[in-house]
C-alpha cells in the first residue's frame, strides 16, 4: 500500500468516525429485512397438535394443521436471509439421544438414513401477503433455535409436494 493510498484511508475512516453517514451506508448493503407478521411468535394454547410424520401423510395443499416437532434434520435447519427452516419429527434419533456422543450438533439426526430423515422431516416457511417467503432468518427469533421444540399452526403451501413437503407457518409456539 503506498503513502497516497494509506491517507486516503486514514481520511475516509476518519470521516466516517465523525459522521454516522458510513454506518447507514452498511445497512443499506445488507440484505433487506422483513418484518415479521404479528402474533407469529405467541405463548397462547394453539390447539392439538400431529408430529411431522402423521403431517406428511396430511400433505395436501391448503390444508390447516397444527404441527410439533424440533428444529433440526440438518445441521444448519435455518435458510440464512430467508424465514424458512427444517422441522424434524421426533422419531429421529438425534446425537444427544446416544448415550456417550459429544456431537456439537445433535439436532441434526447426522446417526439416521438419510432417506428416514427425508420422510420425517418438513420445510416451514412464513410468506407475506403476496405469499413470498420473508427475508429474514427465524434463527433466534423468539427463542426459536437449532434443536428447539416448537408447536407452530399453519397451512400446506401450494408448490408442497410428496418429496418435499412445504409449511407456510401462521403462528409458532416455542416449548
Amino acid at each position: 500500500m503506498n503513502i497516497i493510498t494509506s491517507i486516503r484511508l486514514i481520511t475516509m475512516l476518519s470521516i466516517c468516525s465523525l459522521f454516522s453517514s458510513c454506518e447507514n451506508d452498511k445497512e443499506i448493503s445488507i440484505e433487506p429485512k422483513a418484518e415479521l407478521p404479528t402474533g407469529l411468535i405467541t405463548q397462547e394454547p394453539l390447539g392439538e397438535a400431529i408430529p411431522v410424520k402423521t403431517a406428511r401423510e396430511q400433505n395436501e395443499p391448503g390444508n390447516i394443521l397444527i404441527l410439533e416437532g424440533f428444529v433440526g434434520g440438518r445441521e444448519n435447519p435455518f435458510v440464512e436471509g430467508r424465514a424458512i427452516f427444517v422441522l424434524g419429527d421426533d422419531s429421529l434419533e438425534t446425537c444427544d439421544k446416544v448415550p456417550g456422543d459429544d456431537c456439537k450438533t445433535p439436532w441434526d439426526a447426522c446417526c439416521e438414513d438419510p432417506k428416514n430423515i427425508k420422510a420425517a422431516t418438513i420445510t416451514i416457511q412464513v410468506v407475506d401477503e403476496n405469499n413470498e417467503v420473508l427475508k429474514v432468518t427465524l434463527n433466534g427469533v423468539g427463542g426459536i433455535k437449532a434443536g428447539g421444540r416448537l408447536k407452530i399452526k399453519g397451512q400446506v403451501a401450494k408448490n408442497s409436494s410428496p418429496e418435499a413437503m412445504i409449511f407456510n407457518a401462521q403462528t409458532i409456539k416455542i416449548l
